[in-house]
């Protein structure tokens, strides 16, 4: 069976893929790095100007409704230096949106990068815990593999955005529990519920399945033991910063 065929089998059949891909372990990680990269930079090319609109208008909603509070004179006078704002030039404006879209693009393909080094890196110093003679390509191999959900979801996510042109602002299931406003400060179970989807469990399902492989051989206690493990980090880890967001907004 050619090499795609067994990424493709991998995504099914974990095990039995990554076995019979077991010749070109050390270096299929590079072809799946990319596939990832490539996902997330185009994602981030469409989201980036829709994100940029979408936390204007809320600026402009939560503006005006201070502004009615405001005295009338005063209201009159920002008025009168918004309008002549918007009669000056633009090219201020225009590279602020391109620095911030940039910007989003080389933090999404960093981060795409660094979660395959994080998963890879992570089980891998299980392994030599565990005296498992796995070496760290093949680590790095199955992370990659781990995350081609994601790549599929980056993939699925860009085509539905560009078909609606709607951003789609929250990830996995925060949609169910997120503020009504961005200025109200998101709560525990949105940090939770943000980083929950079938991409993700499909992701989780992958990297189990791959850690009991004959290639990667891990005892299924083992296995079981790391991957839990690994959840608990990764979603304390992950939910920090929204914590922190929250924390932030609600001093305000």
């Amino acid at each position: 069976m050619s090499t795609l065929g067994n990424v493709l089998l991998a995504l099914v059949r974990p095990a039995k893929g990554i076995d019979r891909a077991a010749a070109v372990l050390k270096w299929l990680w590079i072809p799946l790095t990319l596939i990832l990269v490539g996902s997330v930079a185009v994602k981030a090319s469409v989201s980036t100007p829709m994100s940029i609109v979408a936390s204007q208008e809320a600026a402009d909603a939560q503006l005006k409704e201070e502004m009615a509070k405001w005295p009338e004179a005063d209201r009159k006078d920002y008025e009168e230096s918004l309008k002549a704002q918007a009669e000056g030039p633009t090219d201020s404006v225009n590279t602020g949106g391109g620095v911030v879209a940039t910007a989003a693009m080389v933090f999404a393909v960093l981060g795409a990068i660094g979660a395959i080094v994080y998963i890879a890196t992570f089980f891998f110093v299980a392994a030599k815990t565990w005296a498992n003679p796995v070496g760290y390509t093949t680590m790095l191999t199955v992370a990659a593999l781990s995350l081609m959900p994601h790549a599929l979801r980056n993939v699925v996510q860009t085509l539905y955005m560009s078909a609606t042109n709607t951003w789609l602002e929250h990830s996995g299931l925060g949609a169910l529990v997120a503020p009504a406003k961005q200025s109200e400060a998101p709560g525990v179970l949105y940090a939770a519920l943000v980083q929950v989807d079938l991409w993700v469990l499909w992701g989780v399902a992958i990297l189990f399945a791959a850690l009991l492989s004959q290639a990667v051989g891990f005892e299924r206690k083992r296995a079981v033991t790391g991957i839990v493990t690994f959840i608990a980090v990764t979603g304390l880890l992950q939910a920090v910063p929204t914590l922190v967001n929250a924390v932030f907004l609600g001093m305000v």
